[in-house]
């Protein structure tokens, strides 16, 4: 299978890893799950797709979350 043709399957495999992500861990809040989605290595618009949110509000709380962790450093 040639490697272009690999990318749907790929794609939606990931989908459905996240969902399942989501899933376990529906009871958190937004914050959370953007934690665990960027852990994860999606980026920005694709948490936001996936919450049903703007790309610009998952950035917000991308940045929270590294303000947060350089402030438990200290």
């Amino acid at each position: 299978m040639p490697t272009n043709e690999l990318v749907e399957p790929l794609n939606r495999i990931a989908k459905i890893l996240a969902g399942l992500l989501l899933k376990d861990i529906e009871d958190g809040d937004q914050k959370q799950k953007i934690k665990r989605l960027k852990q994860c290595g999606f980026d920005n618009a694709e948490i936001a797709t996936m919450l049903n949110t703007t790309s610009n509000t998952v950035a917000v709380a991308v940045h929270g979350l590294k303000k947060s962790k350089g402030k438990k450093k200290k």
